[in-house]
């Protein structure tokens, strides 16, 4: 049974703490040839926590000129959308399908697009060109997450060490969010991982594949596009072992064996509460995670994964400290 992180490239650290705490390894679209020096998954993929699918030289050369071609043109015109037209006027640039000019215009254009996203549309030209975008603009994001996080934690210890008799005014810790990068463009996300997945015979193997997502949006849109979905797991927020505890391998053991009973059906419909064997940590760990499990099918969701006459079992994750 393979666990694979979908339908984003880049595992935030957020998203990494998140897997690692609910599963022993995780597969992941690295969408490089091979682990770069400075990835901040090198540790995970060390440790065997971490297991990249790489892309192969040919289809990222294929389109890696696009993209510094497209991120080349957004930083030269960034805020100056206005003046466009004066900019490229009399050249050109839009004539050329596979310029940036044409990437450019639809990105924008599905930006455009309603949140739930229509199902007829088609996946963008060139699957692995708009994920690396994704991927770029999700690392950006997360960058500036991570940076607004750390001043609100300073922020918090601030106000912590002056409010004195202030208690119930000023929260004692920092209140940080992280954004769901499944909530922009759900739908074309999807379509362009799978076609990706599919072209690195992710779904090629013997053996049953769990998708498994940190998005509520992500779970929410398989949802709604699914003629028939079976919560076959809901678990709120219990207690579970940190990084380091002696007894998070034994707890994650019994996660993937529950699993393995659902992807087997060896599952009620109504058994929707926490099992008996997946007991929360008793011990001194003080976080905590989410735990949902969802069966999806339908036409819709095979038009979306590329993938006729095949369910999909989804776990959605979710930890907080």
């Amino acid at each position: 049974m393979d666990m694979v992180f979908f339908p984003f490239s880049h595992v935030d650290q957020h998203q990494r703490r998140a897997l690692t705490t609910v599963f022993p390894n995780f597969q992941y679209l690295s969408l490089t040839a091979d682990l770069p020096e400075n990835s901040p998954m090198k540790p995970l993929v060390e440790k065997k926590a971490a297991s990249p699918v790489f892309t192969s030289r040919t289809r990222l050369g294929q389109v890696e000129s696009q993209v510094a071609a497209w991120l080349d043109w957004a930083a030269l015109h960034k805020g100056n959308q206005r003046n466009l037209k004066s900019l490229v006027a009399g050249g050109p640039y839009f004539m050329d399908d596979a310029g940036p000019g044409a990437i450019q215009s639809e990105l924008r254009a599905r930006i455009r697009q309603d949140v739930s996203d229509n199902i007829d549309n088609p996946p963008p030209a060139d699957p692995l060109l708009f994920l690396k975008i994704a991927q770029i603009t999700d690392a950006h994001n997360a960058a500036i997450d991570a940076e607004l996080a750390g001043l609100e934690k300073k922020r918090a210890a601030l106000f912590s060490d002056l409010k004195g008799d202030l208690d119930e005014i000023v929260p004692d810790k920092a209140q940080v969010r992280f954004r769901d990068p499944g909530l922009s463009m759900t739908g074309a996300r999807i379509r362009a991982w799978a076609a990706c997945a599919r072209e690195e015979k992710v779904f090629a193997g013997e053996g049953p594949v769990v998708l498994i997502t940190t998005s509520s949006a992500v779970f929410d849109f398989l949802g709604s596009i699914s003629s028939q979905f079976i919560n076959a797991l809901d678990i709120g927020y219990i207690k579970v072992h940190e990084d380091g505890c002696a007894r998070r391998p034994e707890w994650q053991n019994h996660f993937l064996d529950i699993l393995e009973k659902i992807v087997t059906d060896q599952y009620s419909e109504n058994n929707v509460q926490m099992p008996a064997d997946l007991l929360p940590a008793m011990d001194d760990c003080s976080r905590s995670a989410r735990l949902q499990v969802g069966i999806f099918s339908g036409l819709a969701l095979e038009n979306h994964t590329g993938l006729p006459g095949r369910r999909h079992v989804v776990c959605r994750v979710a930890v907080k400290a």
